[in-house]
């Protein structure tokens, strides 16, 4: 009997862990632009949201209603950006937006 491969597990974070896909994406750091969330109107730097990661990308969650912000996703060759719940992303002209203060963790949220 052939055995299915395990998935790699998923961590769950704050935004900060999603800054080096973002950096990817944006060719900037985005962990302090403010984002809205567009089911819930919660506006919050990216750093604050919830992201999951794993092998193949990462999902950025609104940490008020825990609806999909945004997922990135890499592999095979190809990627995928899906705005899911985002009405806007913000950030200062010629600013570096930079760290958010916020350490990432791995405790419940």
């Amino acid at each position: 009997m052939e055995r299915m491969p395990v998935p790699p597990p998923v961590r769950r974070v704050d935004g900060n862990a999603a800054g080096g896909y973002l950096l990817e994406l944006f060719g900037r750091d985005m962990t302090g632009a403010r984002a809205t969330c567009g089911h819930c109107a919660r506006a919050a730097v990216i750093a604050d949201a919830v992201a999951e990661i794993d092998g193949a990308g990462v999902i950025l969650i609104c940490r008020g209603c825990r609806r999909t912000l945004l997922t990135y996703l890499h592999r095979e060759g190809r990627k995928t950006l899906r705005i899911d719940g985002l009405t806007t992303i913000e950030w200062a002209d010629g600013e570096e937006v930079g760290p958010a203060g916020i350490e990432p963790t791995t405790s419940t949220v």
